[in-house]
């Protein structure tokens, strides 16, 4: 073979050698993903110096299972260890049930309850959490109500008279009976008080517009006000640190536009409130449907405006549940996504300091009205923990904003564990790149994670605050950061 020919040669393989390096290259570059910069940037500016309420706590209702199940279902001490140690429940609430009477059994009584009372107590003075025992009031005793109508709590010819001799379907407690009834209150806070226990609050009514085929008592706005100014002062003689709570109506009707004016924390306002230490609204749009959505932001605010804030009160809320344990929910229901933003909203809008989910466990499933079953939970559970867990009693929530209608952002510092706390809620279709500026920042925070996926409020590496640097919050998605340790 002549040498030009094998340099020919040569040069041919070489060429075809390049031609094949650079269509692997290529390929191997249209297989990289894209980068970050691709992201929508957002910028969380936290204002510490602008500081709104304290907290109080979060928590639920019930035991292990719903009261009117077997006692032995009832206590259960990993449930109870969970509740405490990895939920994060700093609030119990309980029913103060009625004596039974011939023909008419209660669901439970205090023999009942006392084994979970101890249990919580105990798994809490463990845990080194001071669980603040409430408990509500759905009917006084039998004897001492009478009959009662009413159209509606501003209803004036609503009457009452007359023998009722039931805990159940409505009825109203005898105003020549508020003795009594100051009395028995008082026997409920001691068999607590026994226990080494100290009440931190009660509600004399459970929501008072409404008669029900269970224990329930119906009260007109002013016959309400009427309980509270001859029964709370009764109370407060012998216990002065319980806190009265109420009027535990739906937050539709004392915070929608065409509502506030005519329902009990009006009047309350200019007739009781000397005689209430906490402005206590339920979740619900009737009594059974969950508020949520869009609407909660001016009801809150509404709220804050008109009773809690000239009052100088702390909103709670007390009592909710209705939202299905999906992740998303449906045109009629909420999911779970949806019930951290509802709970944003209470925070942000309503400077509220206590929330208080429904049902904590039952023994049949996870449906729309409990966070648990026993040791098994869902995704309500999940976007609960968010809050529960880490913002914790004595957390002072501070100013702040984001650049993006579809994140939602709340931030609280505590003064007393040196912690951080941001809880950042992303309810758009898309990632985005998120950083925290503001002025004395922690230097980073761990991220918690929960989306529809596998990730349960998990850890999910750090991020350091300043303009530059920042993290991905995926879609749909929710993220605790937390800063100073363990928040418990």
């Amino acid at each position: 073979m002549k040498k030009t020919s094998v340099y020919l040669l040569l040069a041919l393989f070489s060429l075809q050698f390049c031609l094949s390096c650079e269509k692997e290259k290529n390929t191997e570059e249209t297989k990289t993903p894209p980068a970050d910069t691709t992201l929508e940037k957002r910028t969380i500016t936290l204002y510490k110096t602008i500081k709104y309420q304290t907290m109080e706590g979060f928590g639920f209702f019930g035991a292990s299972d719903v009261w009117w199940a077997s006692a032995g279902q009832l206590w259960n001490q990993e449930w109870a260890e969970k509740a405490i140690n990895d939920l994060g429940i700093t609030i119990w609430r309980n029913e103060c049930f009625p004596p039974s009477i011939t023909g008419e059994n209660q669901d439970a009584d205090w023999n009942k309850q006392k084994p979970v009372v101890q249990g919580l107590k105990a798994v809490a003075d463990q845990a080194g959490v001071d669980l603040k025992f409430i408990f509500t009031v759905w009917s006084p005793p039998a004897d001492m109500k009478i009959n009662a109508t009413m159209s509606w709590p501003g209803d004036g010819n609503a009457t009452r008279g007359g023998t009722h001799n039931s805990a159940k379907n409505g009825g109203t407690l005898d105003p020549a009976k508020y003795v009594d009834y100051a009395n028995w209150l008082k026997n409920a806070i001691k068999q607590y008080k026994d226990l080494g226990i100290d009440v931190y609050a009660l509600s004399l009514q459970n929501e008072p517009m409404f008669s029900q085929g269970f224990n329930s008592c119906i009260y007109t706005s002013q016959w309400y006000c009427d309980l509270l100014n001859n029964v709370a002062p009764l109370i407060k003689a012998e216990y002065p640190s319980v806190k009265i709570f109420g009027s535990e109506n739906m937050l539709d009707m004392e915070g929608l536009d065409k509502n506030w004016p005519y329902f009990y924390h009006n009047l309350i306002k200019t007739k009781s409130a000397d005689n209430i230490d906490i402005l206590a609204v339920h979740g619900y749009s009737d009594g059974v449907n969950a508020s949520s959505g869009s609407e909660l932001a001016k009801m809150w605010t509404n709220h804050k405006e008109q009773f809690s804030a000239p009052m100088k009160k702390p909103a709670w809320m007390t009592e909710t549940s209705g939202y299905l344990d999906s992740w998303i929910g449906t045109a009629t229901k909420p999911g779970a996504l949806g019930l951290a933003v509802d709970i944003y909203s209470g925070l942000n809008f309503g400077n509220m300091q206590g929330w208080v989910w429904w049902q904590g466990s039952q023994s049949d499933g996870i449906g729309e009205f409990n966070l648990m079953n026993k040791n098994t939970v869902g995704k309500k559970y999940y976007a609960s923990k968010h809050y529960y867990r880490f913002i914790r009693p004595g957390a002072v929530r501070v100013k702040s904003s984001v650049d993006d209608q579809q994140i939602y952002v709340t931030s609280f510092e505590h003064p007393g564990k040196g912690t951080n706390t941001i809880i950042l809620i992303n309810t758009s279709d898309k990632g985005k790149s998120v950083s925290i500026t503001g002025d004395n920042l922690p230097e980073s925070y761990t991220i918690y994670l929960t989306t529809s996926g596998t990730e349960n409020c998990k850890e999910s590496g750090t991020v350091k605050s300043g303009a530059g640097n920042s993290f991905v919050i995926q879609a749909k998605s929710i993220v605790t950061l937390q800063s100073g340790g363990n928040p418990l």
